[in-house]
């Protein structure tokens, strides 16, 4: 149970310092006194890994203003067995902040996310949430969070 109040307090944060979802990031070019492009992130889709099945790959898109502040890019992942409501697949991963790309352009990245209790069921619906912080950025933070089946990506 404390692996779900944890995820609900994440959702939480990445509902209060989400920027909205259509939002177009403001650039230097939009705004004459330079203000840098808001700090945002959106998860684009997730599958497992076809080869170890205790893994999922995440893809995000994310914009952040050059910064030579710390970053940090948090991804989460939860998934409920249907079958068996007490098993719960859990992984969460950190990408270092010198894979972290702020240079007011949109960027995509793919992160990994090993589960730290059993493997990751094709179909039944994970909850992901990813939270990406810039420090010098406006807003300094930006998440998001989505319910997404997991599935094995299409064969080659």
């Amino acid at each position: 149970m404390p692996v779900r109040l944890l995820a609900a307090a994440v959702g939480l944060l990445a509902l209060t310092t989400a920027a909205p979802a259509t939002a177009v990031p403001a650039t230097a070019a939009d705004d004459p006194a330079g203000t840098p492009a808001a700090t945002t992130i959106s998860i684009t889709g997730a599958v497992i890994d076809p080869k170890v099945p205790s893994r999922a790959r995440v893809t995000l898109a994310y914009t952040c203003a050059p910064t030579d502040r710390p970053r940090s890019l948090n991804t989460s992942v939860e998934q409920t067995d249907p079958d068996d409501p007490a098993t719960i697949a859990f992984g969460s991963t950190r990408t270092s902040p010198t894979l972290v790309v702020c240079d007011g352009t949109p960027q995509t990245q793919t992160v990994t996310v090993q589960s730290k209790t059993s493997n990751w069921l094709p179909g039944p619906d994970a909850v992901v949430i990813t939270t990406l912080t810039d420090l010098g950025a406006t807003p300094p933070a930006a998440a998001d969070a989505r319910s997404i089946p997991l599935d094995l990506p299409p064969a080659p």
